[in-house]
């Protein structure tokens, strides 16, 4: 996924960093030759891959003429692709160019990646990237799966939010680092002119395993609803031309990361040198190549006390939102 228009998203904070590369911000390094950076996080319960390439680059000249030019940011005639191992078995990527990015100061270049089309199954594989007249880039993966849900129970179908604390929980994965849970709101925004708009926002979770409480089989943990609500009351923009907002469809995402992910996120942070980076697992470049397993609960039904914290609630009474007489 790399930007929102174009795949769906999770673990959202890691795919803003690592896949849509719309940051304001350019980490440059001490001059010497270019090095290739590599993000991908695949996972199972997808039908499009994505790996993102891009070069780091360091000069003095102006930084906006730099990020104008395409061959400061990205690589021409690659050839990159999946083994499955054991065997030979290639999975081909092909490259994707034009993707809009977030608006932004720097870079203003249309972003570009690697997509592959079709389903990976759970297994040991082995990326491969190569550059024309440089080494061989390569990083070995576990695909995450079989991620088991507890409760909520799959299929479910409302969704109360009201009834604190809501009780998530799942088997324990021996592969898994990392987890969220994303709550996804999508609302029709009605002007007082009589334009219609669909929006929708986005709030995540993210937790660390220390964060949960663990038994021998299965791991818990108990959400609270007001972290949600105030999250909207910040997101959603108070507007007087607004006559309302009707919630219209609502989603949830429970992921599970590898730990190697975990590991390089939770590294992220520091300082790394510019040959060698620690937190990655790519042989070649710097990066990470994961994988994440993703739970998904679509077009649930959120509950008429739900809603009424929505309406009425402490953080959202301004947001002009009203009920849905359907659900």
């Amino acid at each position: 996924m790399i930007c929102q228009t174009t795949i769906r998203t999770s673990l959202a904070i890691l795919l803003t960093i690592l896949i849509t590369g719309c940051s304001d911000e350019i980490q440059m390094i001490k001059a010497g030759d270019p090095l290739p950076v590599v993000f991908a996080v695949f996972d199972a319960s997808d039908n499009e891959h994505f790996i993102k390439l891009t070069k780091t680059f360091a000069s003095d000249a102006n930084a906006w003429e730099l990020t104008s030019d395409p061959k400061n940011l990205f690589y021409s005639d690659v050839e990159l692709f999946l083994t499955e191992l054991p065997g030979n078995r290639r999975n081909h990527f092909s490259v994707v160019e034009g993707i809009p990015r977030e608006p932004g100061l720097l870079p203003r270049l249309p972003n570009q990646a690697y997509r592959y089309e079709g389903s990976l199954h759970q297994g040991n594989y082995r990326m491969t990237v190569n550059i024309p007249d440089q080494p061989e880039i390569t990083a070995d993966f576990r695909l995450l799966d079989g991620f088991t849900i507890i409760t909520p129970r799959p299929g479910t179908k409302r969704f109360y939010l009201y009834d604190d604390p809501i009780l998530f929980s799942w088997y324990r994965h021996p592969e898994a680092g990392l987890f969220e849970i994303s709550l996804i709101i999508s609302y029709e925004e009605v002007t007082k002119d009589g334009a219609s708009s669909l929006k929708s926002a986005r709030y995540n979770r993210q937790l660390k395993p220390d964060n949960l409480e663990v038994d021998p089989i299965k791991n818990s943990y108990l959400f609270y609803s007001d972290p949600f609500y105030a999250y909207l009351g910040g997101q959603i923009a108070r507007d007087p031309q607004v006559d309302y907002r009707k919630p219209v469809r609502f989603d949830m995402e429970i992921t599970a990361a590898d730990t190697t992910l975990a590991r390089y996120l939770n590294w992220f942070a520091l300082e790394i040198d510019d040959k060698i980076n620690p937190n990655g697992n790519v042989n070649g470049a710097i990066g990470v190549v994961a994988s994440k397993c993703t739970v998904v609960y679509p077009d649930l039904i959120l509950s008429q006390r739900a809603q009424d914290s929505l309406v009425r609630g402490h953080y959202t009474q301004d947001l002009g939102f009203v009920a849905n007489s359907d659900w």
